[in-house]
């Protein structure tokens, strides 16, 4: 794995570390957290290196009947004993972090107008999220409402926004970026992470960039930047 921050590494050693041990085989390691909560009440780390991590809730231990003495569990358990449970995980993200050794020399679109957006721009917003379909706006968590939005403009014309927000309670800003359709290809998305990784770094938070792992450009697009994964993650789907 990469060299992150000790922000970065200290968030994700603290959901997978704390808590109970519990046996586990295989290379695995489990533990019951008791500070998860219900939203995040069972997930999964697997590292590029392969390293698999997991942690449950108390309620989801004694439900599936988990202690710090049961016999050595694997991945593969967990995850039919989760989903024999009920409780299904959401598809894989992988998160991506920017690694000690900085960015690449990328720099997206140097043509259009990236700045952050102001309340005056809520109808250009609006108007924008009209023509992106639900499910890419559902992907990515791009908000108005969010602790920054940004905008990338052509003519003035708004073709690209993102948004980012403190995550976990931890020194960590979380981003997404939506691309208008006919304008995706272009270094748009490229030009508004750049934005928001130094707008965080200039607030003291480390950026955090998340993509569905079988979505193709967004995972190019955190290649091209440099950003390095720090694994993929899974969290229970909401109950």
């Amino acid at each position: 794995m990469q060299p992150f921050s000790s922000a970065v590494v200290t968030y994700w050693d603290g959901l997978f570390r704390y808590g109970i041990p519990v046996p586990t085989a295989s290379g695995f390691s489990l533990v019951i957290n008791p500070h998860l909560t219900t939203e995040r009440r069972a997930m999964v780390l697997v590292t590029p290196n392969g390293t698999m991590r997991a942690a449950v809730s108390p309620c989801i231990a004694s439900t599936m009947g988990i202690t710090s003495d049961s016999p050595a569990i694997t991945l593969q358990w967990l995850r039919e004993a989760l989903h024999a449970a009920g409780v299904e995980m959401h598809a894989p993200d992988v998160i991506y972090h920017v690694p000690g050794t900085g960015l690449s020399e990328t720099q997206g679109n140097a043509s259009a107008e990236v700045r952050q957006l102001r309340p005056e721009d809520a109808v250009l917003f609006d108007g924008f999220m009209a023509q992106i379909s639900q499910s890419d706006q559902d992907d990515a968590s791009v908000e108005a409402g969010h602790w920054a939005a940004f905008g990338a403009f052509a003519e003035s014309e708004l073709l690209a926004v993102s948004s980012l927000y403190p995550w976990g309670g931890a020194s960590i800003a979380d981003m997404g970026v939506l691309t208008m359709p006919r304008a995706r290809g272009k270094g748009l998305a490229a030009s508004l992470v750049r934005a928001m990784i130094e707008y965080a770094s200039k607030c003291g938070y480390e950026a955090q960039y998340r993509c569905q792992f079988d979505n193709v450009a967004s995972n190019r697009l955190a290649a091209s930047l440099g950003l390095g994964s720090y694994g993929k993650w899974e969290v229970a789907c909401s109950p």
